[in-house]
């Protein structure tokens, strides 16, 4: 008899769990088809709202699936037959659904125009619901995008509107939505907040089947969390995830469930474990074509591979997960690979691979975190509180209006009763006097009197009531005014740390210019020095490997003095006043050309012109020198080839100077794009330049009010520079 061990019985198991679960989804999947089926042989006999609502109805059923071009068509369908039938709240629907399907195909630009109309259509026509439901798709793509305060912004004002018609039942959603943005920025006890929120609000509802979510972004929240017991409550939410997933049959959420467990795992050094779970995971990215989640696998793996010492298994899953992450453009993902990239390499004391990933590192954080992203955030928080306030204010002068109106018809009741019982006593006297029945008289009276010191109490109870009204009145205005002392103290707070931030701003930006100013100068005579000695040094030298050495040395110094040079230049960039004189834009061209042509042609590149210009040009001569004098030489220093050619083509057009730099030299490589203004930066990694040409002269045109653009740069580099004419 053959004994099965317990591992070899759990695979068996999970295999016909697998089997079973396929069976389940291809029935699934047929009864779904069938009604989709349904549907759509309806289309072809309806009009008006009730081919809308099954145009409707399909597109939602699609927007679930794995079928997307299905999920477009009856989108783009229904929004067609909308607009032909001119049903702004359909139009305004169908926007929100083609938006969401240009997310899913990672369109982001097409998915905020189609959110932007349907918000439009609906704050013009007061729908209100679909108003919420658009700010929530802006907020997912501000999400993808990696811009946090736009995401939270818009959030918030979907959760606003949905308190405001008291859509309790879709409040978790915007909860949830807001508790993300908080885990994406590392504050994720701010995120568990807002997810227990979402989760509270969902179980309240008796929504059970639609906390998956919920539980899998608590479990995220929690495993940030650094202790046991944090631990042991990620774990906890996670597995519910799973149980809950298995109850009501949707297995899409699984994978995520694992890799979080896998991740729990792997912080409490139970490798075992998180392979297991990670191992599970990769089944669901696969069988789901889930590459965010397929990638987080491969960096888990690497993380584990790291751990254990095995490098090149760590730095072989990293590249796997770096490729579908660029892909997806994950900036968040893609900073936390460069991370693991750096502590791989410093491991294997491979020490400029590691500089050069956690500099990566850095500049991807800083892309992503920076103050102006913190103090937008923060403008959001406050804004939403200061919009809170101003509810619950409004909600009082509401309810003082409403008392005020009480007590004045109460009174006009009061004044109407006095009134009828004087009639009614008038009536009575008047029955005195004609009725010659006294005993009959005597009663009416006393019936009379009874009714009103009745009428008197009520009176009396009525004045106490108003007492007590007033009373509530004057403790609602001191309430009133606490608040608002409250509020103009915040204000006030607020106002002196923004005074103080701008004052160590410009403090500090007054020790760096002077820091780069007296630096730059008192350097270039140590500088000049050096030189003099090495060219004595040159002079003496009798060997030929000690004139090599001082040449060396000779072009250092050189190198280090137009470092210089171009430093104090970048500083009186900086600290010039605008000099605005009439120049010739044509002339002050041709003669920086003709200056520089004998430096190119040394260097094999010749200079070619192309300038429409007449008359003359009102501007700062000496910037606007610098400027074509900077590029001139920065495409020089860059050629590639023995026929190198420079083209500066310039055009004046309504009052607007256009300057064209091109040249055909090495080009800007893929991705440095966006990193050509910076200062310091080369092109190119050959020897040559000093990386300030190209940012000096984007100084001096930002000064002289104008703008510069880098396009082709796979080919021909081509900067176009707008320049506006100034005034005296």
């Amino acid at each position: 008899m053959v004994k099965i061990g317990r591992s070899e019985m759990k695979i068996v198991l999970f295999k016909y769990f697998l089997v079973f679960h396929c069976i389940l989804l291809t029935s699934l999947n047929a009864i779904s088809r069938e009604d989709s089926d349904s549907l759509i042989r309806q289309l072809e006999t309806l009009k008006g709202k009730q081919k809308l609502e099954v145009l409707e109805n399909l597109s939602l059923e699609y927007s679930v699936g794995l079928e997307a071009d299905k999920y477009f068509k009856y989108s783009r369908d229904g929004l067609e037959y909308a607009l032909s039938e001119h049903d702004s709240s359909y139009i305004s629907t169908f926007l929100i659904e083609l938006g969401y399907y240009y997310k899913l195909k990672h369109a982001y630009q097409e998915a905020l125009n189609s959110f932007n109309r349907s918000i439009l259509i609906s704050t013009r026509k007061g729908y209100k619901r679909l108003l919420a439901n658009g700010y929530t798709g802006l907020g997912t793509i501000y999400l993808e995008l990696n811009l946090y305060d736009k995401a939270l912004a818009n959030h918030s004002k979907s959760l606003t509107i949905k308190e405001e018609i008291g859509n309790n039942a879709s409040l978790g959603v915007s909860y949830n939505n807001i508790g993300l943005i908080y885990y994406k920025i590392d504050d994720p006890i701010r995120a568990l907040e807002n997810f227990e929120k979402s989760l509270n609000i969902k179980l309240l509802n008796g929504d059970t089947a639609r906390t998956i979510l919920n539980n899998i972004n608590l479990g995220l929240a929690y495993s940030e969390l650094d202790g046991k017991k944090e631990g042991e409550q990620a774990i906890s939410f996670f597995k519910q995830a799973i149980k809950l997933s298995e109850k009501y049959n949707r297995p899409h959420r699984v994978g995520h469930a694992y890799n979080g467990l896998a991740k729990v795992y792997i912080k409490l050094l139970n490798y075992d474990s998180a392979k297991y779970y990670l191992n599970l995971s990769v089944e669901e990215s696969f069988k789901n074509n889930y590459k965010l989640l397929e990638s987080s696998n491969y960096f888990l793996f690497a993380k584990i591979a790291f751990q254990e010492g095995n490098y090149g298994v760590a730095v072989n899953y990293l590249d796997r997960s770096q490729a579908l992450l660029v892909k997806l453009n994950d900036k968040s993902r893609i900073k936390n690979n460069y991370g693991l990239y750096s502590d791989i390499y410093a491991a294997e004391e491979m020490l400029d691979s590691a500089y050069f990933y956690q500099k990566k590192f850095s500049i991807m954080k800083d892309s992503i975190f920076n103050e102006e992203l913190a103090n937008n955030l923060a403008n959001v928080q406050i804004a939403a509180i200061e919009e809170q306030s101003q509810r619950k204010l409004d909600d009082k002068d509401e309810t003082i209006s409403n008392t005020k109106l009480f007590n004045f018809f109460l009174l006009s009741v009061l004044i109407l009763s006095v009134v009828l019982i004087v009639v009614i006593f008038k009536n009575f006297t008047q029955t005195n006097r004609i009725n010659l029945q006294l005993n009959e008289s005597k009663n009416k009276i006393e019936v009379q009197k009874k009714n009103l010191e009745k009428k008197n109490k009520l009176l009396a109870d009525a004045q106490v009531t108003i007492q007590e009204q007033n009373d509530e009145l004057k403790n609602i205005n001191i309430d009133l005014d606490k608040i608002n002392i409250d509020l103009d103290k915040k204000v006030q707070e607020r106002t002196a740390e923004l005074d103080r931030s701008n004052h160590e701003l410009e403090k500090a930006v007054k020790d760096l210019d002077q820091f780069i100013y007296k630096t730059s100068h008192d350097l270039r005579g140590p500088i000049a020095t050096m030189q003099g000695i090495i060219s004595l040094g040159e002079m003496e030298a009798r060997e030929e490997q000690s004139k090599i050495y001082f040449n060396t040395l000779h072009n250092v110094a050189n190198n280090l003095n137009n470092v210089l040079i171009r430093l104090i230049e970048v500083h009186e960039t900086y600290q010039k006043k605008l000099v605005i004189e009439p120049l010739d834009p044509m002339q002050e061209i041709l003669e920086i050309t003709d200056k520089i042509a004998h430096f190119s042609a040394e260097k094999g590149v010749s200079i070619e012109t192309d300038l429409q210009i007449n008359g003359p040009w009102n501007s700062d001569k000496k910037l606007f020198n610098q400027i074509v004098d900077n590029m001139v030489r920065s495409a020089m220093l860059y050629k590639d080839r023995g026929n190198s050619v420079i083209l500066v083509k310039a055009d004046l057009k309504d009052e607007e100077l256009k300057i064209v730099v091109e040249d055909n030299g090495f080009g800007i490589q893929p991705g440095d794009e966006d990193k050509v203004f910076n200062i310091f930066f080369k092109g190119s990694p050959r020897p040559g330049g000093t990386g300030l040409e190209i940012y000096t002269a984007k100084i001096a045109i930002e000064k002289l009010g104008g703008m510069i653009h880098l396009r082709n740069a796979a080919k021909n580099t081509i900067f176009e520079i707008a320049l506006p004419i100034l005034k005296k």
